[in-house]
């Protein structure tokens, strides 16, 4: 069964079509890369999974249940939540807070930990991504890829069982990049559930197990990422992986 699933997803805004019944399925264990131009849907697809925007229309089965995505309740919201993280585009980190009470905002408040074992998972998991040293540091005192492996230290925090990237490196100067890109693919290589929205065509190529590629709200093409890169069916996938490779 599928960790989650979802069915004929639409979303527009006015009258621009944004999600045009979008349908995709997630194993346990998958590393999905989502491509695709800009304004394509990809962003918006992740923003409707996790319920940041609400869909007009489609279904969501995560852990076997299925929810109406556009009449779902805010307890059924917060119940899927607790399984799932989240790493945006530009960290969304507290200004006021350390590294450290970033990373246990959640664990006090939304699942009412006891501090000093909030603190303990905390400190644990900004080790894993290489940030323990910066615990005491403000979002203002980190570079960019500081600040976004203290976001993904956030996230694994929930102990998720998937977790959707939003182009968790677009925002960073480049030479910050791979301290972010290493830490994901250490959580691949762990088994983590992941779809990340990227324009990291090494990061799909060599680390996703599957790609996704979306244009105009759509699914033009997906499947096993060896086989995508090196024989994609669609022509429009062609060309859009001929002009990335023009870019690098």
């Amino acid at each position: 069964m599928a960790l989650l699933e979802v069915r004929d997803l639409h979303k527009s805004f006015g009258d621009t079509v944004v999600l045009d019944g979008v349908s995709m399925s997630v194993e346990k264990g998958d590393v999905i890369a989502v491509l695709g131009p800009s304004g394509g849907g990809k962003t918006t697809l992740l923003r409707c999974i996790n319920f940041l925007e609400t869909a007009d229309s489609g279904s969501l089965v995560f852990d076997g249940i299925t929810h109406d995505m556009a009449h779902i309740s805010k307890k059924q919201i917060s119940e899927i939540r607790l399984h799932t993280g989240f790493v945006f585009q530009n960290y969304n980190l507290f200004r006021n807070k350390t590294a450290l009470q970033n990373v246990t905002e959640g664990l006090l408040i939304a699942r009412h930990m006891d501090k000093a074992e909030a603190e303990e998972k905390g400190m644990r998991m900004l080790e894993k991504v290489g940030m323990a040293d910066r615990a005491s540091h403000y979002p203002s005192q980190l570079s960019g890829g500081q600040q976004q492996r203290v976001a993904i230290a956030r996230a694994l925090a929930a102990d998720p069982e998937i977790i959707y990237f939003d182009e968790p490196t677009s925002a960073l100067d480049p030479e910050l990049i791979g301290e972010v890109l290493t830490v994901m693919r250490q959580l691949a290589d762990e088994g983590m559930t992941m779809i990340v929205v990227t324009h990291e065509m090494d990061f799909a190529r060599n680390v996703s197990s599957r790609t996704i590629f979306m244009e105009h709200g759509k699914i033009v093409e997906e499947g096993e990422s060896k086989a995508f890169f090196e024989s994609p069916r669609e022509e429009r996938t062609r060309e859009f992986l001929r002009l990335e490779d023009r870019r690098f």
